[in-house]
């Protein structure tokens, strides 16, 4: 699926939420068959931080679940779009981002090391989570 596809659904997918809960609530196994757990995260860029440093966040926690053995979660990020005030017209955001994480699986603490605290600790530093969302995607 072309990430501009995926993005579509899951924004036409939060409509249909299993629950909302907070960042650090993990998605109970089987909650969504047949479909595809997912974590829809709004987030600002806190002052001193970056979208690109958000974004190498996002690549490093997409390789630390990659690298310990979880090959079908996908974790990207997606700027969320703005009226310019002056054209009127629709723009990236510099300063909201959605952050994605599709076949979003659970991860015991105790596989929680030092890359993990590390992309954790980019996160932080770029960024506060406004919203966190869990949804099931069809598959």
């Amino acid at each position: 699926m072309k990430t501009s596809t995926l993005i579509a659904a899951v924004c036409a997918a939060l409509s249909f939420a299993v629950w909302s809960t907070t960042p650090a609530t993990a998605q109970p196994a089987g909650a969504c068959p047949p479909g595809d757990a997912a974590t829809i995260r709004i987030s600002r860029i806190t002052p001193g931080g970056s979208m690109a440093g958000l974004e190498k966040a996002a690549a490093d926690h997409a390789k630390w679940y990659a690298d310990h053995g979880f090959k079908n979660d996908r974790i990207f990020t997606a700027p969320m779009l703005v009226t310019d005030p002056q054209t009127k017209k629709l723009v990236p955001s510099t300063e909201v981002v959605m952050t994605f994480h599709t076949h979003d699986s659970e991860v015991p603490h105790s596989m929680e090391d030092g890359a993990w605290n590390a992309f954790v600790a980019e996160y932080r530093a770029n960024s506060v989570i406004e919203s966190t969302t869990h949804v099931c995607l069809p598959k």
